[in-house]
């Protein structure tokens, strides 16, 4: 699954699963571009991929704004020459919480909906021409198992079943392009879930309902996801597009 010399667009890449997609397609040889809102913890990733020998830039980015979709996807065909892949991570940590249907706010609705669906759809649209000159392009959209249906959570669970919807649309019009779309539905992501609230922390999420049901008897980690992204954005999966990789332990699978 090597993926050197090629060029990644990774959002959200400051933390969690973004940094571990950022950190796995750079250990394959790759240079990543480290898309985030939030440049002290953006330059974190980027320091960190450096220091392991890769290669990578930060680039600030509001995936929710067309202007800035746009600048993001030109900075990285104007750094490094030439866009390959586009990783679609960037999420609302910390402007979500659990609340059932008649507790939600219309502006909790509007943020959530705006990040992790309307941004998915800006940024692909901006990274989209470059892509299209790349001989093997792909677009990679995070997603959660709360797609398939959570409790008391319907803007996050809303907009993640958006995600792979979006996916499965953009795989059909994009395949024409050659564009294959993919997405990776994560479950018991610790670092995930204390960032969203979930859980105030890894030791509490150990001690849920939901995680003692696991196959997998351990959290989600960074390189879990990584390694993911890094066989869809490879000749590895070169005969999938439309898809949903599900990561969680085995959570998902026991319903």
């Amino acid at each position: 699954m090597s993926f050197t010399d090629r060029v990644a667009i990774v959002t959200g890449a400051a933390q969690a699963a973004g940094r571990g997609y950022a950190a796995a397609l750079a250990s394959a040889g790759g240079h990543v571009v480290v898309a985030d809102r939030n440049e002290a913890r953006g330059q974190e990733t980027v320091d960190s991929i450096e220091r392991s020998g890769g290669s990578a830039r930060f680039c600030a980015v509001d995936v929710t704004d067309e202007d800035s979709t746009r600048l993001a996807a030109a900075f990285a065909v104007e750094t490094f020459g030439r866009l390959d892949v586009l990783v679609n991570n960037a999420a609302t940590y910390g402007a979500t919480s659990r609340r059932g249907l008649a507790e939600l706010t219309v502006e909790q609705w509007d943020n959530t909906m705006a990040v992790f669906v309307k941004g998915v759809w800006l940024m692909s649209r901006a990274a989209v021409p470059f892509l299209g000159a790349s001989p093997h392009p792909a677009i990679i959209n995070h997603t959660s198992v709360a797609a398939y249906g959570v409790d008391r959570w319907l803007d996050y669970g809303t907009a993640r079943g958006a995600v792979i919807a979006l996916t499965k649309s953009m795989a059909h019009e994009l395949a024409a392009q050659g564009i294959r779309v993919n997405a990776i539905a994560v479950g018991s992501m610790g670092v995930e879930a204390v960032a969203l609230g979930v859980v105030a922390d890894e030791a509490q999420m150990r001690q849920t309902a939901e995680f003692k049901r696991q196959l997998i008897p351990r959290l989600g980690t960074e390189d879990d996801v990584g390694g993911a992204a890094l066989f869809l954005a490879t000749e590895a999966s070169s005969y999938m597009t439309g898809q949903t990789l599900v990561i969680d332990g085995g959570k998902f699978f026991l319903g």
